[in-house]
């Protein structure tokens, strides 16, 4: 198991303790993106590309890609459907925007965050894989505690 499996399962198990109840203000989200192997472009093209599926999926118009959100057990989140939470994530908000390294040329996976309340708090990770023609192919969302370091 790898330094950073542990530190998660870690960091889980800090949070289990807590729980969903977090009183303290999070942490201002950065007014600029943070970009990590991305371009301001490529990143405003992908957000554009998603903002464009939850369009789409509004009007009733058959979106092809793989769509999965998730949660810890207890927290309100799961309440929720993966396709109903795709749909509350205001894609100009993610505060972050990074190409995740792969060795596959058939797709490209990136990593977002929304931090829906400020930074330190609960927030959306987000994995959008991209195929070789530059379309979403899937989407995998999972509303998770911050780090604990």
């Amino acid at each position: 198991m790898g330094i950073l499996q542990i530190a998660f399962i870690v960091g889980l198990a800090g949070q289990s303790v807590s729980g969903g109840a977090q009183t303290t203000p999070g942490v201002p989200v950065p007014i600029e993106r943070q970009l990590s192997g991305v371009t301001p472009r490529e990143a405003t093209d992908l957000i554009a590309k998603l903002e464009d599926a939850q369009r789409f999926l509004r009007a009733g118009k058959f979106q092809s890609f793989e769509h999965l959100a998730g949660s810890i057990a207890s927290y309100d989140k799961t309440k929720v459907s993966p396709r109903e939470a795709f749909l509350q994530v205001p894609f100009k908000s993610v505060w972050n925007v990074e190409r995740v390294r792969s060795d596959n040329k058939l797709a490209q996976p990136y990593r977002l965050a929304y931090a829906p309340d400020g930074l330190g708090k609960l927030y959306w990770d987000i994995e959008v894989v991209l195929d070789i023609n530059n379309n979403i192919d899937r989407v995998s969302m999972t509303y998770r505690p911050p780090a604990p370091f």
